[in-house]
Parts: structure tokens; C-alpha cells; sequence
């Protein structure tokens, strides 16, 4: 075991200072797939019963109740639904258009880190090869200082540009699948949302149709 350990430590000894980059680039691969599982666990999660409390809220007249009930929850989902409550009196196309916008900005934080992942799967290759090119401008220096091109002369150079290559490919292989699989996840969590908006305009509307009737049916009779 301890042999391993120092093995390893050595071939990053080798690898020269691209992997210093390189592994900053891993760390944050690393941290935003985790913080984006978890984030992303959490947004699947649709408050059902919340939303029959604020349908309750809203059937009885206690509009300020629903939209309190609303703001004092931390889901995505209860943000879009509070979206249609901000004005009474909205009109049809604008409570469409507000639910567009509220699940619009969902999304816009739900793929906000994602950025991180796109740029590090695109420059951690182009790292590697900067570190190939600095190995072999150090075995050529090397062998230019000692006059002869030795394989013992060329080897640590070489070794270098080949560590370096070859961390950084994986390191950008790691970040693009990673991205991938983030868009993938946020495009669905679009379109649930987007089905969430157009499920609960019907709600609201039928709400709405069903007291505009009671109110019909409690008018005196002139």
C-alpha cells in the first residue's frame, strides 16, 4: 500500500504544474455534481398537499392566506403557484404569461452552475495539452543543457507531457458527461414544470368558474 501511494504521489510529481489547474477543475466537477444531486432531489418533490391546503384558501376567499401559505415554502413549484396569486385581477393570458416567467427563472437557477461544467469540459483538454507542450519544451531544454538525447535525458519531460494529456482528458471526459447528464436533467425539469403551469391554470380557472356559480346562486332574486 504504501508503495502504491508513493507511486501515485511520484506520477503527480511528474505531471508538473498543469495539474494544479487540473485539479482545481476535478474539485469543482466534483462539488457541483453533488450540489446539483442534491438540489436536484429536492426540486422533483411536488407539494400536493400544499397545493389542496391553497386550493381550500382560495375556495373559502382567504386569497392573502394561500399566497402567505405559498411564499413561506421553499419549492419551486410553490414559487410558480405564488406567481398567480400576486393581482386578483389578472386576466387569463397574463396569469399564463406570469406562470411562464415564474417556471422561466425555476429553470434559469436550476441550470445556473451548469456553466461551470461546459467550460471546465471544454478547457481541462487544452490544460493537458499546454502541460505536453511544457513537457516537451523541458526535454528539449534538457537535452540541449547535457548535449545528448539519452532516453534517461528525455524520459521525465515525456513523462510529463503524456501525465498531463492524459489527466486532462479525463478530467474534461469526467466534466462533459457530467454537464450532459445536469442539461438532461434540467430539460425535464422544465417541461414538469411547464406541465405543473398548464395543470394549474385549469385549477385556478375551475376555482374561479365554481365561485363565480356560488356567487350566482347566493344573489338575491330581483
Amino acid at each position: 500500500m504504501p508503495s502504491e501511494s508513493m507511486s501515485l504521489l511520484a506520477l503527480i510529481e511528474q505531471g508538473g504544474i498543469t495539474l494544479i489547474p487540473l485539479g482545481i477543475c476535478s474539485i469543482l466537477v466534483i462539488a457541483v455534481v453533488l450540489e446539483r444531486w442534491r438540489t436536484f432531489s429536492r426540486l422533483n418533490i411536488v407539494p400536493q398537499e400544499l397545493l389542496r391546503r391553497v386550493e381550500g384558501f382560495l375556495s373559502g376567499g382567504h386569497r392573502d392566506e394561500a399566497f402567505r401559505l405559498l411564499d413561506e415554502t421553499d419549492n419551486p413549484y410553490a414559487r410558480v403557484a405564488k406567481a398567480s396569486l400576486v393581482s386578483p385581477t389578472m386576466g387569463e393570458q397574463e396569469l399564463s404569461d406570469m406562470l411562464t416567467l415564474a417556471a422561466d427563472s425555476e429553470v434559469d437557477a436550476a441550470s445556473a452552475p451548469l456553466p461551470i461544467l461546459g467550460t471546465i469540459g471544454n478547457v481541462a483538454p487544452f490544460i493537458g495539452l499546454l502541460g505536453t507542450v511544457i513537457g516537451i519544451m523541458r526535454a528539449f531544454h534538457e537535452v540541449a543543457q547535457q548535449g545528448q538525447a539519452g532516453a534517461n535525458v528525455v524520459s521525465r519531460g515525456i513523462s510529463e507531457a503524456l501525465i498531463a494529456t492524459a489527466v486532462g482528458l479525463g478530467v474534461g471526459i469526467i466534466a462533459v458527461i457530467a454537464n450532459n447528464w445536469c442539461t438532461a436533467w434540467v430539460d425535464r425539469f422544465r417541461l414538469r414544470l411547464e406541465r405543473f403551469s398548464t395543470e394549474w391554470s385549469y385549477r385556478l380557472h375551475r376555482l374561479n368558474q365554481r365561485q363565480s356559480a356560488d356567487d350566482a346562486v347566493r344573489e338575491p332574486v330581483s
